[in-house]
């Protein structure tokens, strides 16, 4: 089967209140760089800014920063290939269970920004089945359409398979 991962908890952020605390205490706004950008962003990838401003010393997308945000996934796969999800997965908090369907399991994982980094680094590598790396591929794509594009210093190249692309360092790492 087909690998289904689907975002299905993402964070919500208080903006009013951390804003408004914020700009009492530091007497800026934290948000004035990414309300000033042409570039339309996600609460999370706002949040990262604000946050990113608060030192002015890194980019959004900042390692120091991904662990601050943390999402779900819901997880539909056969049970030889979640088990390898899982373990690119390593650190993140899990539940499984059967499905109706005989060998396929149904998980919800849980993880930091930093850590689903990791996990679509680890699962769009070279020696991960295609089945596997393919379900990494459809995780980094979410990510990417919620405005996360945590794998700038990646090129993606495409896999023997054909169906799916491997994650490179750029910087030949």
């Amino acid at each position: 089967m087909t690998p289904e991962a689907l975002i299905i908890l993402r964070p919500e952020i208080d903006f009013s209140t951390f804003l408004g605390v914020a700009l009492k205490v530091l007497g800026h706004s934290l948000a004035s760089a990414a309300d000033a950008s042409s570039v339309k962003r996600s609460d999370p990838s706002r949040f990262l800014s604000c946050l990113s401003s608060m030192r002015s010393d890194g980019p959004d997308m900042s390692p120091r920063l991904l662990p601050h945000l943390s999402y779900s996934l819901l997880i539909v796969a056969d049970e030889h290939d979640i088990l390898d999800i899982l373990e690119c997965a390593a650190g993140m908090s899990f539940v499984t269970t059967e499905s109706q369907v005989r060998n396929v399991l149904f998980a919800v994982v849980t993880g930091t920004l930093a850590q689903w980094k990791a996990a679509v680094i680890a699962g769009a590598s070279q020696e991960i089945e295609p089945t596997v790396r393919y379900a990494f591929n459809k995780i980094q794509g979410l990510f990417k359409a919620e405005g996360l594009n945590l794998w700038v210093g990646y090129r993606q190249r495409q896999a023997r398979d054909q169906r799916t692309f491997l994650l490179e360092d750029k910087r030949g790492h």
